[in-house]
């Protein structure tokens, strides 16, 4: 297995998040999993978004004691791979199933444990791994920016790859280079073997020693490039949670700037 992020099995004393939503969670889960589709909601980089995702680490942490957490999603774990960086940053230990849930042995399937809460917590958490806009802010000039969204979202013909709102902000980051997070998976839809995503992170210039920043809409994708960049020899890496979703919404700098209304561009 070239990626030690993912669990390519399911084990017997592992304990599992499902990242789907809560309806899919009902009808069928893995055995024993917990349900966790709050993840699947956007979040921000401010105190409020912080404070629920560090409430939940908090409700992990006590029912994980010294297993391994494995999340696990209906698609191609943009959402696990959202749950796995996130437990990461907070120190615990996590993955993510590199197969999909359709493809699990009907013996694992049986009832879930229930939805775990996302409640607010005032224990603060020291996140390693997640960059929020302040910090963006105040370093935009120090840090390598990636935008891992589509070269359409990039380039601002789009807000965002699904469901595009009307008078929604199109545009970028300032100083971001932008990697195609689809390019990391193969036309199975699995992520592609080590070696050539390096070839491929060589290809836009990415620095080993320089701080890495990821972003997309809202910090789903950008997870996953995260836990690949952070097994190829990148040692900072960050992402911003908040994302395109959160900087549009300011008065901070951006480039391509346009507003998307039904087809059309304004």
């Amino acid at each position: 297995m070239s990626w030690n992020f993912l669990a390519e099995d399911l084990e017997e004393n592992a304990i599992y998040l499902d990242c789907r939503s809560e309806e899919l969670y009902e009808k069928s889960t893995i055995r024993g999993a917990h349900g966790a589709a709050f993840i699947k909601k956007p979040y921000g980089s401010g105190p409020q978004s912080m404070q629920k995702l560090s409430g939940f680490v908090k409700t992990i942490q006590k029912i994980a004691a010294d297993k391994t957490i494995i999340a696990f999603d209906e698609g191609e774990g943009m959402y696990a791979s959202r749950m796995t960086w996130v437990l990461q940053a907070s120190g615990i230990n996590a993955r993510m199933l590199g197969t999909r849930f359709q493809d699990f042995p009907d013996s694992w399937e049986g009832e879930g444990r229930g939805q775990i809460e996302c409640e607010s917590s005032v224990d603060s958490i020291v996140w390693k791994g997640i960059a929020t806009i302040g910090f963006l802010q105040q370093n935009l000039t120090r840090v390598q920016l990636l935008d891992v969204r589509t070269p359409e979202e990039y380039d601002g013909v789009l807000p965002r790859l699904t469901q595009p709102e009307d008078g929604s902000i199109c545009g970028r980051i300032p100083g971001s280079m932008n990697w195609d997070w689809r390019t990391l998976y193969d036309t199975e839809g699995h992520i592609r073997q080590k070696m050539s995503v390096i070839s491929d992170i060589k290809r836009i210039g990415l620095i080993q020693e320089r701080p890495t920043v990821i972003y997309d809409y809202n910090g789903a994708r950008s997870c996953t490039t995260a836990l690949v960049l952070s097994r190829c020899g990148y040692r900072q890496v960050q992402v911003y949670m908040g994302s395109w979703m959160e900087w549009r919404k300011t008065a901070l700098p951006k480039q391509n700037t346009r507003a998307f209304v039904g087809a059309a561009l304004v």
